[in-house]
């Protein structure tokens, strides 16, 4: 059995089986939901799956990880972050600036551009939490006043690339709507 009946304390090892028992279960559950066009049971199951890991960690009373892990883990992710962020700009940069080659090119580089400045202003706030900075007025002027910025631009950013010229599927047909600087998807429309 992999946990102690009684579900007090639990070793290492142990946890780790069911950890990586758990991520084998996860990877059939989300090709076979990929497969099935499914994807409800797997968002759920990946809940309850880190909720449980999150309960069992609790359980371990070795040590998981020491301070040299959690130095190592930072660094690692700070050169990650920074090397997704550098390689999405420049595709997103690239597709953007091909969008006339084909026109699927523009919603993956917007997609790009917003996800790598989700994952730095989380990043940032994050940072700052565990940091405990403590903010002074001139500081906190300055937090607000780029919050507001990145907000007006996020709206400008859906106002303007919207998609509100695009084609739309009605009736089996491709009507235009608005202006679109490309002519209608070669695909047929259901």
């Amino acid at each position: 059995m992999l946990i102690n009946s009684n579900i007090k304390t639990m070793s290492l090892k142990q946890f780790k089986i069911v950890k990586m028992t758990l991520v084998v279960i996860l990877a059939m559950v989300f090709s076979q939901a990929i497969v099935f066009k499914s994807f409800l049971i797997p968002v759920v199951l990946l809940i309850a799956s880190s909720l449980a890991i999150f309960y069992l960690r609790s359980r371990v009373k070795e040590v998981i990880a020491d301070e040299r892990d959690y130095l190592t883990g930072g660094k690692s992710a700070l050169w990650a972050m920074q090397i997704y962020a550098w390689v999405a700009v420049v595709a997103m940069l690239v597709l953007y600036a091909n969008r006339d080659l084909n026109p699927a090119y523009e919603p993956v580089a917007m997609t790009l551009a917003f996800s790598t400045c989700i994952l730095l202003l989380l990043y940032a706030l994050i940072f700052r939490y565990y940091n405990k900075i403590k903010l002074t007025d001139k500081k906190t002027i300055y937090v607000v006043l780029v919050l507001i910025f990145f907000l007006a631009l996020a709206v400008f950013s859906l106002r303007v690339f919207s998609g509100e010229d695009n084609w739309l599927c009605q009736n089996g047909e491709w009507i235009k709507h608005g202006q679109p600087d490309f002519p209608a998807p070669a695909v047929g429309c259901k």
